[in-house]
């Protein structure tokens, strides 16, 4: 018998419906921690970058993912989507983040190899006000063969197919100006249906996306260890959402954070070698509440592999499989639907 200090993580079958747990460890938000952030993704959105000292949505939802990952899916094959995401008060530097989760759902899979664990995420910062919460589905080994329950008898959460934009926890500062941000693009300036193409490709290589993941205390094993994996580790998913709304700052240089995700897929994996680009498209617009100097646009970011940029005005990002069933790209590695402050034109002007 192993010894249990030599603990390997949790498989499907040590899961159940309704258990609850704290994550180890806390995490205090300091500078270091966002410019390797930055280093790593070139993220240049300006409000995550000046003296304002607010954290970027993304590093909080990686802390906060990381967090769990020692509880979920130490032993994952894919972490596989989100829903129902929502960011609340905001991350500051110099703020302490903690995560806990409940088990929400379970499916195992009919190989018998694997499992899909359901589960709630909850963050809050130091004060208790909560910083994230959400939902998501990872694809997790099983320790035997023997079917579980969840084979013939899964629960799988019924769970929002959106955030309600009513909900959204506008910034907690003010526009800034076309000087600061390098664009007049407003809120009143994008259209429902509108593509924008991002021409700013990565190529993902071994050290950065593991520096990455690492940043973020995230030690999933399927993203480091060459052994395990056929000498092909996965990306971390939150790879290409990083690099993909990086790239996207081009043509939405006045955004003012991701307020809430929609619904998320990593459609297919990544592995070191691939290039990725983005598009984003326009889903909806809502007007901005009274008084505010901020609109929320519903857009849907769609980060491709190994596409050259001028293909992508007339991309398919979705296609017919041989049976007819709609199904992603091939190339598409992640489609992320969400919404996005963006301030009015009069706020941008009033701002310099």
């Amino acid at each position: 018998m192993s010894n249990p200090k030599s603990w390997q993580g949790n498989y499907f079958e040590d899961f159940a419906l309704g258990m609850r747990f704290p994550c180890a460890v806390p995490r205090r938000v300091g500078e270091g921690d966002i410019s390797l952030y930055i280093a790593l993704t070139g993220d240049r959105t300006p409000a995550f970058c000046g003296p304002l000292g607010v954290v970027h949505p993304l590093f909080t939802f990686h802390l906060v993912l990381g967090q769990t990952v020692r509880q979920v899916s130490l032993n994952a094959r894919a972490n596989l989507g989100y829903a129902g995401m929502r960011w609340g008060a905001p991350l500051r530097l110099g703020d302490t983040l903690t995560s806990a989760v409940e088990v929400v759902g379970l499916k195992e899979n009919s190989n018998r190899q694997t499992g899909i664990v359901y589960v709630r995420t909850v963050a809050r910062n130091q004060r208790s006000e909560e910083v994230l919460s959400y939902w998501r589905w990872v694809m997790v080994k099983k320790r035997g063969a023997d079917p579980t329950p969840a084979l013939d008898n899964p629960t799988v959460p019924s769970l929002p197919d959106h955030v309600d934009p009513a909900s959204l926890q506008e910034p907690a500062f003010e526009p800034l100006s076309a000087a600061a941000t390098g664009a007049v693009w407003a809120w009143e300036d994008y259209e429902v249906g509108e593509r924008v193409v991002h021409h700013d490709g990565q190529t993902i290589n071994a050290s950065d996306h593991m520096a990455f993941t690492r940043l973020f205390q995230n030690s999933a094993k399927v993203h480091f260890d060459e052994l395990l994996t056929e000498g092909k580790p996965l990306v971390y998913g939150g790879v290409p959402v990083s690099y993909g709304y990086g790239a996207a700052y081009t043509g939405f240089e006045n955004r003012g954070g991701i307020a809430g995700i929609n619904a998320g897929s990593h459609a297919n994996p990544v592995h070191t070698g691939d290039t990725v680009y983005a598009l984003t498209e326009v889903l909806d617009a809502v007007a901005p509440r009274h008084g505010s100097p901020w609109g929320a646009l519903r857009l849907r970011l769609v980060v491709v592999k190994n596409e050259r940029p001028e293909t992508l005005e007339s991309f398919a990002v979705e296609v017919q499989d041989d049976r007819g069933r709609s199904r992603h790209h091939p190339s598409v590695a992640l489609d992320l639907d969400y919404w996005e402050w963006m301030p009015t034109r009069e706020a941008i002007e009033r701002a310099g």
